[in-house]
């Protein structure tokens, strides 16, 4: 009796349950496995969902942020536009504010590529909001808020992931990241913008550790700008992390200048193995006689060769303080006739 030849393909599927059967074993086996002991004196180390550790970020390079889900999460695994500055790539780029990174970011703009058009209270020209102005409302604008994203506005911006006033402008002295994060994503610290908005993550006090550096900058306008910071780490369970600024800008237009002193302290205790209380303050001073943007306007030579015209809201005329009479209201047709002889015409009507 003759045995039945094989399909063709039937060695092949044969083959492949075999490898699938075996995988399935293999991985069963590799679940039930109890994983390696530690070695006595190590423990494992778990990451807060709520802390971002930045001592693995690598020069440019950022692996998690806070930015996407409010969680510390990778990257790579959110769907978002948002990019990490790191502590490093602002000092390798010289930045010293928002509008410096701005210049090397995608999407984004500085008040070196752009200013806003803003018109002046008096509507006699387009003011220089990089120098800083009061527009109408109230409002005031600065170099801080002379930039946009997305080419749509000026983004919100937050210290910590807290909502912060934008015109008080941010300042690497005590920065150790910033997190942009472009569209609509900002509404997850509540009202913002829909250009975007930028966290600033501030420098946190590091067990530990002492570290102490000082910064100097000096341009051709006579600006002067230092800096200097420290870390101290006290036993094991506290450290202090404190920063002082001095920068004081001066511009062409003389006697204007921007001065500003700020203070920053950070405080890290940590009382029990799972216990971390962190804290920190700053103080912000600024003094400036910013330069002028529009040339001055004359509106008193005018006023005089009209002879000096006066409103009385009594009688709601406008009279002539040069004994000119009245302005306004005009006079009739029949008035004036009656005040001088020949012929009268209606005003404006020859």
């Amino acid at each position: 009796m003759t045995s039945p030849t094989p399909r063709p393909g039937f060695r092949v599927r044969r083959t492949l349950v075999s490898l699938f059967a075996l995988t399935s074993t293999s991985l069963s086996i590799a679940q039930q496995t109890t994983p390696p002991i530690a070695p006595s004196g190590d423990e494992a180390i778990v990451l807060s969902p709520f802390t971002v550790d930045a001592s693995k970020d690598k020069g440019y390079f950022a692996e998690n942020t806070l930015a996407g889900s409010r969680l510390n999460t990778n990257l790579s695994d959110l769907g978002a536009s948002i990019s990490v500055v790191t502590k490093q790539q602002m000092e390798d780029t010289a930045s010293v504010d928002l509008n410096d990174v701005f210049r090397y970011e995608i999407n984004t703009e500085g008040s070196s590529t752009y200013t806003p058009y803003v018109q002046s209270l008096r509507s006699d020209g387009v003011v220089d909001t990089n120098a800083g102005v009061s527009v109408a409302g109230g409002a005031v604008q600065t170099n801080a808020t002379s930039n946009r994203v997305r080419g749509i506005g000026v983004p919100s911006t937050a210290i910590n992931f807290y909502p912060s006033i934008g015109q008080i402008p941010m300042d690497s002295y005590n920065i150790q990241s910033l997190e942009i994060s472009r569209g609509p994503n900002s509404m997850l610290f509540g009202m913002g913008s829909p250009a975007g908005i930028v966290n600033q993550n501030t420098t946190s006090a590091v067990l530990n550790r002492e570290t102490a550096s000082v910064s100097l900058r000096f341009d051709d306008r006579g600006s002067m700008r230092g800096s200097f910071s420290f870390n101290k780490g006290i036993g094991t369970k506290l450290a202090i992390h404190g920063a002082v600024l001095y920068d004081e800008r001066a511009f062409e237009r003389k006697p204007s200048y921007d001065r500003t002193r700020r203070q920053y302290g950070a405080v890290t205790f940590k009382p029990f193995s799972k216990t971390t209380i962190r804290a920190n303050v700053e103080g912000y001073t600024n003094d400036n006689r910013r330069p002028n943007s529009l040339t001055p306007r004359d509106f008193v030579t005018q006023w005089n060769l009209a002879g000096k015209p006066i409103y009385d809201s009594l009688t709601r005329k406008v009279t002539r303080s040069a004994g000119l009479g009245v302005l306004y209201p005009p006079k009739a047709v029949a008035q004036v006739a009656a005040e001088q002889p020949g012929p009268v015409t209606a005003p404006g009507v020859s």
